[in-house]
């Protein structure tokens, strides 16, 4: 009878456990419905069984809980938002715990958690991000986190709390990297990015003097000859307010020697620049722009280079210009550029009135251009356009020229035949 009764209570417990068990399968699948319904109610019983029944199946799972749980803290009140937030935060704790290497940045969602929600101290807030930045700082793709990190990092600084000048520059430089990567994604995360990018500027803006930054680079140079991310960061540190400094030269000449880049060649072109070596400042400049891979960026730099050409080889500054049109044809100042240009060859190149007047025309039709492709070059436009209609041809010239097959050759830096 005792055997009997052993076995029967046995039985009757297995029963049980195998009532207890679930398909995860189709459980999940359910709990995916539900979310994509917003039936969050019946999705919130649905994600407590599957972590109780089967947490170790499907990473989906710590996905939907999380829209679930983030559902009930947006609408719960004071007294059930802790427990909700708690809540979320222990399910980061189990992603982690049995996803190890998950994507889902939880140690960052737990901090902009434990920040928005004032859960833990500044202290393990900071920590938190700090930890995730340190395993991979691209990982930062919320505008708002990346920015709090920050924050608490500067504030930090500020309290003097083990962190020196050195650190926080190099975390500066770091975090910029950040946000020049994310605002590539989209439009949107330009917008977001670009304004934390103001914040942290404006947090760091007077530690950021001439003095501090060339010691920086001067305390730090030999160490990191070779170490092309610290050699970019402190260019991108100095570029502002120190491109003719010889630190700079030398931080610029180094990264150009390692890593040479558009970056590197435009560093190197501005820090010659700024010292009167025109040549050498157009040769990296020129580099710059053809190891630059955007349009737009190579645009801009042939640009650069055309201005700085102007005063002293026109033909070159000639053709920057127009390279600098073929990559953006969209940018009405190039345009306004040749036409101020070519008038100033018109007695330099022009040998007659004639020829003079064709110089002034070719002026004309480049500033005419300049409000085509940008009207809002328009008044600019017109100014020069006035100007230049002031010499236009006499009924004679127009005859002369109808003689010479109308045609008419400059001759000089601008070697260009005109047909009318």
């Amino acid at each position: 009878m005792k055997t009997k009764l052993i076995l029967f209570f046995t039985l009757v417990s297995f029963g049980c456990i195998q009532s207890q068990e679930i398909n995860c399968v189709a459980t999940q699948q359910e709990l995916a419905e539900l979310v994509e319904a917003q039936n969050f109610k019946e999705a919130s019983i649905k994600v407590k069984l599957l972590l109780s029944k089967c947490p170790t199946k499907d990473e989906n799972l710590y996905l939907l809980g999380a829209k679930v749980i983030q559902n009930e803290i947006d609408l719960a009140t004071n007294d059930d938002k802790e427990k909700a937030v708690k809540e979320l935060i222990a399910l980061y704790d189990k992603h982690d715990e049995f996803f190890p290497n998950n994507t889902s940045n939880n140690l960052i969602n737990k901090a902009t958690i434990y920040y928005e929600y004032g859960m833990g101290t500044d202290e393990e807030t900071f920590k938190l991000f700090d930890k995730a930045f340190a395993k991979d700082k691209f990982q930062f793709v919320n505008s708002l986190s990346l920015y709090t990190y920050f924050k608490l990092f500067n504030e930090n600084y500020k309290s003097g709390e083990d962190t020196s000048f050195d650190r926080m520059l190099d975390k500066y430089a770091q975090v910029v990297s950040v946000i020049d990567k994310n605002k590539t994604l989209s439009a949107n995360n330009a917008i977001e990015f670009e304004n934390v990018r103001i914040s942290v500027n404006s947090m760091v803006k007077n530690y950021l003097t001439v003095e501090n930054l060339t010691d920086y680079a001067e305390r730090n140079l030999k160490q990191n000859k070779d170490n092309a991310a610290w050699l970019s960061s402190t260019v991108d540190l100095m570029m502002e307010k120190c491109s003719d400094k010889a630190i700079f030269g030398q931080v610029a000449y180094y990264l150009h020697t390692v890593q040479p880049s558009s970056k590197s060649a435009y560093a190197l072109g501005a820090f010659n620049l700024k010292n009167n070596n025109r040549e050498k400042a157009v040769d990296y400049l020129k580099q710059a722009a053809e190891l630059a891979s955007d349009k737009q960026e190579k645009a801009k730099i042939y640009a650069t280079n055309a201005s700085i050409l102007f005063g002293f080889d026109k033909k070159l500054a000639k053709e920057s210009a127009l390279l600098s049109i073929q990559n953006d044809a969209t940018n009405g100042e190039n345009y306004l550029f040749l036409a101020n240009l070519y008038s100033s060859a018109a007695q330099e190149c022009g040998t007659t009135p004639i020829e003079q007047k064709t110089v002034y025309y070719l002026a004309n039709k480049y500033a005419q251009k300049a409000s085509e492709v940008q009207p809002s070059l328009k008044p600019a436009s017109n100014a020069l356009s006035d100007q230049y209609k002031k010499f236009a041809f006499t009924d004679k010239e127009k005859e002369q020229i109808k003689k010479s097959d109308n045609k008419v050759t400059i001759d000089c830096w601008l070697n260009e035949t005109v047909e009318f």
